[in-house]
């Protein structure tokens, strides 16, 4: 935020700056495979790919997207090099690979007789996937491509209506409404991930929307804006567009792109690259538009404007790469809401850098944050406490 701040004082390109942010999440992937390789037992590079191919498998066997032709069913052999599968004698209709784990995959296709005798294909399970990953490793690799460059869109759309409602409005009511996505992301989890509604995360949502708002009256920002009640007025639907955006894309990508039975930090750092690289590749094409239409000026940044940037792309990698991590792990809700505790955390970095004195209003409106994220954390605890009784009830029975 600092750095964003900063490089916009002399370099008014928002766009530009987000194309190129959102473009350095492509790197996730390459530092993953750094960290691997440098343990004490490294993993191979054919393990780690097929773990990926492993992930995204899952993805489209959930969502029902893997029509092949031929039904498919999972039959698993140890492999004792855990590395390459042996050569599979069979004839065409089967396919061999690797999964994660070192374990040799064939995926063997249901034929007339397996439609006699009533065999069932392991569909929807995570042998389907393995499965699935080993006869076709590039039709998954390119519908999860797919998949991500349609989050993308929805991402950085609702991303640049955040920096047109902050020319149009004050800064304190862009953040104050901009977080409100926390609310949409329940109000969508209720809706498509059919998540139930409870008082204590409703509590949760509340008190933090509640400090939000206060610590919004104490910003500096507020009130120094001389845009017109209509311009306010725009800029405030704005603002609460991108947090439907956010909200909305949060649930989608837990919804889509998190496998439900398979747990990947490599994966999901595969899917944070895939989103950088669906930027970089298509998420230029509206700079000429925004240049033809005088929206935005194209402009090439100077060296201290540039370093700046990378400045910014770094610290957003890092930040963006652990909330797709939060997403994966436990919940939009829970991810939003986290995200709040920015809030206290930059009026210290405000104090600190810039020799700016806390109202009473910051410490109260971080106070209340950090009691929603508290109380929401408590619930998301009990909600994992109750789904693993009733895990094991299940078991039992």
């Amino acid at each position: 935020t600092a750095a964003t701040r900063r490089v916009q004082e002399t370099f008014e390109h928002p766009y530009l700056i987000l194309w190129i942010s959102h473009s350095f999440w492509i790197i996730m992937l390459p530092l993953h495979t750094a960290v691997e390789k440098l343990k004490r037992r490294p993993r191979t590079l054919a393990a780690l790919r097929t773990e990926v191919l492993v992930a995204s498998a899952a993805l489209l066997v959930q969502r029902g997207q893997a029509a092949d032709p031929r039904q498919y069913r999972a039959v698993q052999t140890a492999d004792p090099d855990g590395v390459r599968p042996a050569a599979d004698p069979r004839p065409a209709g089967h396919a061999s690979g690797v999964d994660a784990d070192g374990v040799r995959v064939r995926a063997t296709f249901k034929d007339d007789e397996d439609e006699e005798s009533g065999a069932e294909p392991a569909a929807g399970s995570i042998e389907s996937a393995r499965a699935l990953a080993a006869r076709r490793p590039w039709w998954v690799v390119v519908r999860v491509a797919a998949l991500a460059a349609a989050l993308v869109g929805l991402l950085n759309a609702s991303a640049y209506l955040w920096y047109v409602a902050v020319a149009l409005t004050s800064m304190s009511k862009v953040t104050a409404i901009y977080n409100t996505s926390c609310f949409f992301a329940y109000l969508f989890s209720v809706l498509l991930l059919g998540e139930r509604v409870r008082l204590a995360k409703c509590a949760a949502v509340g008190v933090s929307i509640v400090g939000v708002v206060l610590m919004a009256l104490a910003g500096p920002d507020a009130g120094a804006t001389a845009a017109t009640r209509s311009s306010e007025l725009l800029g405030d639907a704005l603002s609460l567009a991108c947090a439907c955006g956010i909200g909305l894309y949060q649930v989608l990508y837990k919804k889509y792109a998190v496998p439900r039975d398979f747990h990947s930090l490599y994966a999901v750092n595969f899917m944070t690259s895939l989103l950088g690289l669906s930027t970089l590749a298509l998420c230029w094409l509206p700079v000429p538009a925004l240049h033809a239409a005088r929206i935005e000026r194209f402009a090439l940044p100077n060296r201290a404007q540039a370093l700046l940037i990378c400045a910014n792309a770094l610290a957003g990698v890092a930040f963006n790469a652990g909330f797709m991590i939060a997403l994966a792990l436990t919940s939009p809700l829970f991810a939003a809401v986290g995200v709040m505790l920015t809030i206290p955390v930059m009026a210290v970095v405000d104090m600190a850098m810039q020799g700016q004195l806390l109202a009473w209003n910051v410490f109260v409106g971080g106070a209340a944050i950090l009691a929603g994220f508290s109380i929401l954390t408590l619930a998301e605890y009990h909600d994992s406490v109750r789904k693993a009784q009733r895990a094991d009830d299940d078991n039992d029975d």
